[in-house]
């Protein structure tokens, strides 16, 4: 007789649908958080990609071109530690190269529409909230030191766009009163290293300060003629010819340190002993700082204000107003202002510190 195998079949208990119920729903948790992980990843990484893609842009193209379009020249610009700070990105502004490359705490908008040369961090202030801030007194007319005539001297550097502005407005000064000529000089902001000069803006500027001081002392009545060529497009060597400068006269200036260098000394000296740091900076009668917007901006008018009021002697042209117009700032073919540099007041100045 056969036998027969029966195959008994093992019922599942509660217990078994109970682990396979769990297990499903943990498998369902970790298939949500995977999914959640793999959302956040790429929104990361887009974030990141196209986000550094915006930032080295910043860096590489928007920035360094608005930089130099504004202080003209070809002074290098660099920009260095780029990073989102309170709204804004903030970076470290680097012009020039070596060891005169001087350096500034900057700011850019996002949308990289304005720059801001400089700024200050409220959390750095140390403020009194019980005493009332109040601004600079204005200086008047009373307040200028005196002498028999007056000399009122501007420091600038040459490739500053607001030591540009200035010089155009001394020479509409001149243009407008040429009897002022006796009253008004240029002197430049630098250093000396060794035996080379040095400047803000690099070792371009420095050179170029150099050979405009050498124009002014020794090839005097070339130095506006000069100066009004290269403020139009900074052409150095084409100026020299339109202003007919003695090219062998100045090349001696230049090499020989006991002329160019030991002019440029007292001019760096004087600006050291009144802590000139800025381009331009009005020094009055070889004792004080003058602001040309306490009387009344950067215009001829204010220029010839100030003259008048540090002379015991008035002159004439005291009486009669000269121009108000402002003028261009930076390399610029024409005496009119171009439209604004956002975040750019007409106070602006080039700062070594």
């Amino acid at each position: 007789m056969k036998t027969i195998k029966k195959t008994v079949t093992k019922k599942q208990s509660p217990k078994n649908l109970i682990i396979d119920e769990k297990t499903s729903k943990g498998t369902n948790k970790v298939l949500i958080f995977s999914v959640a992980l793999l959302v956040l990843i790429a929104l990361f990484l887009f974030k990141n990609i196209f986000g550094k893609g915006k930032i080295e842009t910043l860096k590489n193209k928007t920035i360094p071109d608005a930089v130099s379009k504004m202080i003209g020249g070809n002074t290098k610009v660099t920009i260095n530690n780029l990073k989102d700070t309170s709204g804004v990105y903030e970076f470290e502004l680097v012009l020039g190269e070596g060891s005169s490359a001087k350096k500034y705490i900057s700011y850019v908008t996002k949308d990289g529409k304005i720059i801001f040369t400089s700024g200050i961090k409220l959390s750095d202030l140390s403020v009194n909230n019980n005493q009332t801030q109040t601004q600079a007194k204005k200086l008047t007319c009373n307040d200028l030191t005196k002498a028999e005539s007056a000399k009122l001297t501007v420091f600038i550097v040459s490739n500053c766009p607001y030591g540009l502005q200035m010089q155009r407005v001394f020479k509409k000064v001149l243009d407008e009163q040429p009897a002022l000529a006796a009253n008004l000089e240029v002197k430049y902001i630098g250093s000396i290293e060794g035996d080379k000069i040095v400047s803000m803006h690099g070792n371009t500027e420095a050179q170029e300060n150099l050979k405009q001081i050498c124009i002014r002392e020794e090839q005097k009545e070339k130095y506006w003629p000069y100066v009004s060529c290269y403020m139009q497009e900074g052409k150095s060597e084409d100026c020299s010819t339109t202003a007919g400068i003695d090219t062998v006269s100045l090349k001696t200036c230049l090499t020989d340190k006991t002329k160019g260098i030991a002019y440029a000394k007292k001019d760096f000296d004087l600006a050291k002993k009144y802590q000139v740091t800025s381009s331009p900076t009005l020094l009055l009668n070889d004792k004080q700082i003058v602001s040309e917007f306490d009387f009344g901006g950067r215009v001829s008018n204010s220029i010839k204000q100030v003259v008048c009021c540090g002379s015991k002697t008035q002159g004439e042209y005291c009486k009669t107003d000269l121009s108000k117009d402002e003028m261009a700032t930076a390399f610029s073919l024409t005496d009119a202002p171009q439209q604004q540099t956002p975040g750019v007041t007409n106070a602006a100045n080039c700062a070594t510190q």
